[in-house]
């Protein structure tokens, strides 16, 4: 039986849930890690979508990061990230799709708004892993690779403004269901908790995520992360990550 392949940006949200789920469970997996901008030729022909995480596994090819869960989940049920209670396990996905759509494109359009104007920098952070001449290359390329990342998750100051309000509410969010018990719902870790904490890390970039984001970071990283440094809802996410995250089950194709 092949091992499930998984298509991925290193520094992007979706991606991260997927990953943490195979690395969750143990599973052993193959990752194909593209960059942005350049993606699209490789992926459009293939998979008829730009868009990542992608998994392919047994003949069957899944497209977004809740389906690509749902599956891991069914292949893979051990250990469950779906509460075996009902009610909760109807919550847990709820605040799933609530994140998934709600939650991180704003997130995405307030932070990049605030990353994307360092070249080298954030060129480097989404090439993490790449040779060095490729790495090189993409720096030289990526004003142009802005630009269409812009133009492609509608980037703006007005969008950045929105996506502000809409992470401080979902910090506050965590912050408080979590109050009681340490996670989001019940008393153990599940996929409330995983997607969360994968889509709210670009707030405080626990070390546990595996993209290094090294200092001294540009004015514009910082000033973003200062923002949300006395967060309780960061205090949540640093602790998601660092006793749940665990090591990677990647493996060579």
């Amino acid at each position: 039986m092949s091992p499930p392949e998984l298509w991925q940006f290193r520094f992007s949200m979706y991606p991260e849930k997927a990953r943490w789920a195979l690395d969750y469970k143990g599973v052993p997996h193959v990752r194909h890690s593209l960059l942005p901008g350049p993606h699209a030729a490789q992926l459009l022909p293939r998979f008829g979508q730009k868009a990542m995480p992608i998994l392919r596994h047994n003949g069957s090819v899944l497209k977004t990061s809740a389906a690509v869960v749902d599956y891991i989940e069914q292949a893979f049920p051990n250990p469950p990230l779906y509460p075996s209670d009902k009610s909760e396990c109807a919550q847990a996905l709820e605040i799933q799709q609530r994140f998934d759509a709600e939650v991180g494109p704003p997130l995405h359009r307030a932070v990049f708004f605030e990353w994307l104007t360092d070249t080298e920098y954030s060129a480097r952070r989404f090439a993490f892993g790449q040779p060095e001449w490729s790495q090189r290359l993409y720096v030289r390329a990526f004003p142009a690779i802005r630009a269409i990342m812009r133009a492609d998750m509608g980037i703006s100051e007005a969008g950045a403004k929105q996506g502000l309000t809409v992470t401080a509410e979902a910090l506050d969010f965590v912050a408080r269901q979590s109050g009681k018990t340490g996670y989001l719902v019940g008393s153990r870790f599940s996929i409330a908790d995983l997607t969360a904490a994968a889509v709210l890390q670009a707030t405080c970039l626990p070390p546990e995520f595996p993209v290094p984001t090294p200092e001294p970071r540009p004015p514009g990283w910082q000033h973003w992360l200062n923002r949300w440094k006395n967060h309780p809802g960061c205090d949540y996410v640093l602790r998601i990550y660092r006793e749940h995250r665990g090591r990677s089950c990647e493996i060579s194709a």
